[in-house]
């Protein structure tokens, strides 16, 4: 009867440990395969009194969603982040964001800053579509703050030769 108990405990205690090396190991997979999926942008946009706009289109990366009624878009996953200011840079890359919407101009956002591993939130705001000589809207924005004081510390201050 002793011998029965304690096989059995030895067959329940080999179970649980398989299963909690089962277990750690997927978590460690897990933890270890945050990729490039879980970077991510998540647009709202915006009229020129700062309503939101119900049913833009935001593009990125080649993929299309609506804006719902509070002018968001969903978490956008981003397949691919590059950097178009140095790419030796991997902790954070750029993306080009649009928006289209019916009567109003198309906005573009150059070089948005998204950081890997991240959500970026960004707000948009659109201009009513108009006779203007420019059909269109476009942001350009700036690198992030330490890339720029790098660059000012590495810079020749001196005067130019000439």
């Amino acid at each position: 009867m002793l011998k029965t108990t304690l096989k059995s405990v030895a067959v329940a205690l080999s179970i649980l440990a398989a299963v909690i090396i089962i277990l750690t190991a997927v978590d460690g997979v897990k933890n270890v395969s945050k990729t490039l999926e879980d970077t991510c942008i998540k647009v709202t946009v915006v009229d020129l009194d700062g309503s939101p706009v119900h049913n833009a289109i935001v593009t990125i990366d080649g993929q299309s969603f609506y804006t719902d009624n509070k002018g968001s878009s969903p978490s956008i996953s981003l397949k691919q982040l590059t950097n178009c200011y140095d790419r030796s840079i991997a902790e954070w890359g750029t993306v080009t964001v649009r928006i289209d919407k019916e009567n109003y101009s198309p906005a573009f956002v150059f070089h948005c800053v998204v950081y890997r591993l991240d959500t970026r939130y960004l707000t948009v705001k659109i201009y009513p579509a108009d006779n203007s000589d420019l059909p269109y809207v476009s942001y350009v924005e700036s690198p992030p703050d330490e890339y720029i004081q790098g660059l000012l510390d590495t810079s020749d201050l001196s005067s130019p030769s000439g």
